[in-house]
């Protein structure tokens, strides 16, 4: 709440604006789709909704990336692409710093590791930093303060994505 902001003396405060979370078939030869978490797409479309946003306005994101072909999954599965698009996205340097949407300035997952159980909370303490322009060199150039997280849980089949804004 704004009261408890002054009271702790928050002078860069970062709020969610929009939550998803979505599951799936646990059981991968069950799903429809071999190339893709429909989870995630329904988590972030759910978290987009309630934020009042589209996928074009995030600026900066983490993006669940514990294997190689998860991140450009996610980038199509959170609508920043169409389907097949993932990779061009990555040669275009579009994920990078300056980019359209700086994804995992911190190196993400396989960089930095990926602790169960507090994943998550690493994720949202990055792209806080970004918000609050407290990233360092590995700041994203931000007119909007948008950021999103998204992280994904089991094969696959659990997705939570939130959108932040400062």
């Amino acid at each position: 709440s704004e009261e408890k902001i002054k009271e702790l003396k928050i002078d860069t405060p970062v709020w969610v604006t929009g939550i998803g979370y979505a599951n799936d078939y646990a059981y991968v030869a069950k799903r429809g789709e071999w190339t893709g978490f429909k989870a995630t797409q329904l988590a972030s479309h759910q978290a987009y909704q309630m934020a009042k946003i589209n996928p074009n306005q995030v600026e900066v994101a983490t993006v669940h990336d514990a294997f190689t072909i998860a991140e450009i999954m996610g980038y199509e599965d959170l609508g920043f692409v169409k389907k097949g698009a993932g990779g061009k996205f990555i040669q275009e340097g579009q994920s990078e710093k300056g980019g359209k949407v700086g994804v995992n300035l911190f190196g993400g997952l396989k960089a930095k590791g990926h602790p169960l159980g507090a994943t998550g909370l690493s994720m949202i303490y990055e792209i806080t930093k970004q918000l609050r322009d407290e990233a360092g060199p590995l700041q994203q150039p931000l007119k909007n303060y948008v950021g999103l997280v998204h992280n994904v849980g089991g094969t696959g089949h659990f997705a939570y994505v939130m959108i932040l804004r400062r």
